[in-house]
């Protein structure tokens, strides 16, 4: 018999799990619906690194466990904070160590999130400190119990990410974090569409992901032929079944070691792929581009970005930092956002031989240039 699966998601990231979420954590702790469902909204909703909450589901797509992390657990030590809150595992997927799992999972966000430690409140006395917990105080709550307080340090994990493991880690919430939590982007990927012109018959996706521009594109043009690139398996697997009747070429790998030809395309497009990348990168890149399309190809890029020089300065001179300090090889795929100003990703479009580029839509930093032989 193999062993059950399980993966831990983020509500933020996941939105779609709230109303069951809401409903799982008030039947295990006994605590009003409506508390759970405002600090649920608020996780969903706010900008801010609190609340936030976590599943576990199971193979079967139920929930099988989960926690929190609060400003406050109901205690009077309103000076510490992040509170982790409401964990719980269902007895039938005890003994797979998704405590532990849960446990671990919240140092490393809360490291993510900029706070140095964690705090709970707890009437156990031999749980915690098998993970690391350190007990520190006793809390008291406003009707009258007390509870032993423990902390615990968080997990500060590189900045730095190798491109694919990032992609990889995030699939589960991908779709819905594009197309609910990054502005522009549910209405980026309708226009893109827009903009392929009537009689396109063969499309380069570079960065493909999980085919969302290709959602709307083959809305319009269902008989296109498709190459897509992306350096993610499991965003290519999700792209092949959404898509599988479709005419799709897809390519695993790094699209600036990948032969695009040339003269082979009608179109070329990417969706929030580019803003990884150096000035020099992307004129290596588009030049390739470049030559992949035919006479009247056209080029059509939505990504992340910024109006001030600054802004980009400041996140180039990052991210030059970072990997300085994590030595990381030059031409190796590391995940930073590096957004050009609109200026420069027109001057550098140009450099790699395109004629005309022109910005033509813009929502939030989602921003679509239009790059034509």
């Amino acid at each position: 018999m193999s062993k059950p699966t399980y993966r831990i998601i983020s509500i933020r990231n996941c939105p779609s799990y709230s109303e069951r979420a809401i409903d799982w954590f008030a039947s295990k702790w006994g605590i009003d619906r409506k508390e759970y469902e405002k600090s649920i909204y608020d996780c969903i909703n706010n900008n801010e690194s609190l609340p936030q909450w976590y599943l576990v589901i199971d193979e079967n797509d139920e929930i099988v466990g989960g926690c929190g992390l609060i400003k406050n657990d109901f205690v009077d030590r309103t000076d510490l904070f992040p509170y982790l809150c409401a964990l719980f595992v269902e007895e039938k997927a005890r003994g797979n160590a998704l405590g532990a799992r849960l446990l671990e999972n919240a140092r490393i966000d809360g490291g993510r999130l900029g706070f140095d430690k964690l705090y709970l409140c707890t009437v156990h006395t031999s749980y915690y400190e098998k993970y690391g917990w350190k007990y520190i105080a006793t809390g008291h709550h406003s009707w009258g119990d007390t509870s032993r307080i423990y902390e615990t340090p968080t997990i500060k994990q590189p900045l730095l990410e190798k491109m694919s493991d990032f992609f990889a880690a995030c699939i589960d919430g991908y779709d819905e974090h594009m197309l609910k939590n990054v502005e522009g982007c549910k209405e980026g990927y309708i226009k893109m569409a827009e903009l392929i012109p009537d009689g396109t018959e063969t499309i380069l996706d570079l960065g493909c992901g999980t085919g969302l521009e290709l959602d709307e594109i083959f809305k319009r043009l269902p008989d296109a032929s498709v190459v897509g690139i992306d350096l993610t398996q499991a965003m290519l697997d999700k792209l092949r079944q959404k898509h599988f009747d479709k005419n799709i070429k897809l390519i695993c790998g790094d699209f600036f070691n990948i032969n695009l030809g040339e003269n082979m395309f009608d179109a070329a497009i990417s969706f929030q792929a580019m803003h990884h990348f150096s000035h020099a990168e992307k004129v290596e890149l588009y030049t390739k581009i470049h030559r992949a399309l035919n006479s009247k190809g056209v080029y059509i890029e939505c990504d992340y970005m910024v109006t001030e020089q600054s802004e980009e300065d400041k996140l180039f001179e990052e991210s030059v930092r970072l990997r300085y300090e994590m030595n990381i090889p030059d031409g190796e795929l590391y995940h930073f956002d590096t957004p050009c100003t609109i200026d420069n990703q027109i001057i550098i479009l140009k450099k790699a031989g395109f004629l005309s580029v022109k910005m033509v839509w813009r929502m939030g930093n989602t921003t679509i240039i239009v790059a034509k032989k």
